[in-house]
C-alpha cells in the first residue's frame, strides 16, 4: 500500500510540474508577443500569440494579445470576432472589453465603445490593473472627444494622468482640448509638460505655438515653428512663411 501510494504521488508530483513548465511556457510566449508589439513586429507577435493559443486555446491573455495585433494591423473584423468569442466564453476578463471598445473607436462606434470602457473598468475594480484602467481612461477620454464631450473627456483624460504622469501622449491630447475650449494658457501648460518628457516631439512645439498666437505672442510662437519645423512638422514650416516672414517685412 505505501509502495503505491509512493508512485501516485510520484506521479502527481510530475505532472503538477509538467503543466507549471506548460503554463510557464505559455506566459513566456504572450510575454514575447507583447514585446513584439512594442518593436512594431505585428506578424512576429502574431506568430507568438498564436503559438501559444495553440497550447492553451483558452489561454485569454494569449487571446486579447492576439486580437490587439490585428487592431494595429486594421483587421478590426477578425479582431472583433475574436474578441466576442473570448467575452462569451469568459466574461468577466476586463482586458476583452478594454480591447473591444479600441475596436468600437476604429468603427466609429463612439457610444458602444464608452460602454465597453465602462465595463472594463468595473470588472477591473477587484482586480486593479493600473495599467488597464489608465489605459481604459485614455481610450474613453478619446471616445468622449469624438462626440464632442469634453468636459467628460477632459475628466478621463485628467484621471489617466493622476494614474501615469510619464506618458506625453495623454498631456498633448488633453491640451488640444484645452486649446478647443480656449483655454489657451492652460493648453501651454499641457504642451509644455509634452516637452518636458519629450523635448523631440514636433507636435507639442506646433500647438504650444498655436496657442501663443490666440494670445497675440507671434515671437514665442514663430520660436514654436521654427523648431517644430525643424523637427520635421510641415505644418509648422508653412506657418513660418504665412506667419513669421510676413511679421519681418
Amino acid at each position: 500500500m505505501k509502495h503505491i501510494l509512493l508512485i501516485l504521488s510520484l506521479f502527481i508530483s510530475i505532472n503538477i510540474s509538467l503543466f507549471a513548465q506548460h503554463q510557464q511556457n505559455i506566459e513566456s510566449l504572450v510575454e514575447l508577443g507583447n514585446d513584439l508589439i512594442k518593436l512594431n513586429d505585428y506578424k512576429g507577435a502574431l506568430e507568438k500569440f498564436n503559438e501559444a493559443l495553440v497550447m492553451l486555446p483558452s489561454y485569454t491573455s494569449a487571446i486579447n494579445g492576439k486580437a490587439t495585433v490585428l487592431v494595429l494591423m486594421e483587421d478590426y473584423k477578425s479582431a472583433f470576432k475574436i474578441i466576442e468569442e473570448g467575452i462569451k466564453n469568459n466574461p468577466d476578463y476586463a482586458a476583452y472589453y478594454l480591447t473591444r471598445g479600441k475596436i468600437n473607436i476604429f468603427k466609429e462606434k463612439f457610444e458602444d465603445a464608452i460602454e465597453d470602457f465602462d465595463l472594463a473598468l468595473d470588472l477591473n475594480k477587484t482586480a486593479s490593473n493600473k495599467e488597464l484602467e489608465n489605459n481604459a481612461y485614455v481610450n474613453r477620454g478619446a471616445a468622449y472627444q469624438k462626440l464632442f464631450e469634453n468636459d467628460k473627456a477632459l475628466a478621463d483624460y485628467s484621471k489617466a494622468i493622476e494614474l501615469n504622469p510619464e506618458n506625453p501622449n495623454v498631456y498633448m491630447y488633453r491640451g488640444f482640448l484645452y486649446y478647443q475650449n480656449a483655454d489657451y494658457t492652460t493648453s501651454i501648460n499641457d504642451f509644455n509638460t509634452v516637452i518636458e518628457i519629450d523635448e523631440e516631439n514636433p507636435y507639442a512645439y506646433y500647438n504650444r505655438g498655436m496657442a501663443y498666437i490666440k494670445l497675440n505672442d507671434n515671437d514665442k510662437a514663430c520660436q514654436d515653428f521654427h523648431k517644430s519645423c525643424q523637427l520635421g512638422n510641415t505644418n509648422a514650416c508653412k506657418m513660418i512663411v504665412t506667419r513669421c516672414m510676413n511679421k519681418k517685412k
